[in-house]
């Protein structure tokens, strides 16, 4: 079994990665107040600001924190040799960056959070392009507002002789018995294959019925006495 003092050396190995995110504008001196401020946790490394176009209502705070503003999010991944509490990271950054408390977050890299935070950011870059106004809908445009509907394009004696005429050059064309042949509903939906159906799947032998068995018969009395 390992002793105390073993685990405590592997416990000093071992880095804590946390997310840090600012509803703010942070400058190089917030950075560098907060390399100052983490010292007493043996800070590994602090990455540079990312940042996010200015936002109403930063999901992330309006969800976690509930407090509404117009703001950018600058947010930097932050390694430490010593576990901290996120909720008292927050105070401590808020504390030394003179940040409001409600404008901090930070939890664990590994919080799904953190996949679920870039899956919508990468939706929200993704979209830019792709956002139509109603002025580049194209029944706007001025060809689609000036379209005028023949109403004997679709009925009238005008569209009843275009049908037979069509009908009679059909028929000239194929023959008068064309349209005697028409598939009927049942040929159309199958139901007349119904019986062939019923007779392959519920009669023996795929329809052919039981097969007839041929049975030897040995004489058993063979070199026996008549």
């Amino acid at each position: 079994m390992s002793s105390f003092r073993e685990l405590l050396k592997e416990s000093f190995k071992k880095n804590y990665a946390y997310r840090v995110k600012f509803a703010a504008d942070c400058t190089n001196e917030h950075m560098e107040q907060i390399e100052k401020c983490l010292q007493k946790y043996s800070l590994v490394s602090v990455a540079p600001f990312k940042r996010t176009p200015i936002q109403e209502n930063p999901m992330e705070f309006v969800r976690t924190k509930g407090i509404k503003c117009v703001s950018e999010v600058c947010s930097t991944d932050i390694i430490l040799n010593y576990p901290a509490n996120p909720r008292i990271l927050e105070v401590w950054l808020s504390v030394n960056t003179g940040i409001d408390t409600d404008h901090v977050l930070c939890y664990d890299v590994k919080d799904p959070r953190t996949a679920e935070t870039e899956a919508a950011a990468k939706r929200l870059v993704d979209d830019v392009d792709r956002e139509v106004s109603v002025d580049d809908a194209l029944l706007a445009e001025d060809e689609y507002d000036d379209t005028e509907i023949n109403a004997e394009d679709f009925y009238g004696e005008g569209f009843n002789k275009k049908f037979l005429d069509e009908l009679a050059r059909i028929k000239a064309e194929k023959g008068a018995d064309y349209f005697r042949h028409y598939p009927s509903k049942d040929e159309i939906m199958g139901d007349n294959l119904r019986p062939m159906w019923d007779e392959l799947h519920n009669t023996p032998n795929m329809g052919k019925g039981v097969s007839p068995k041929h049975v030897s018969i040995n004489d058993q009395n063979l070199g026996g006495p008549a």
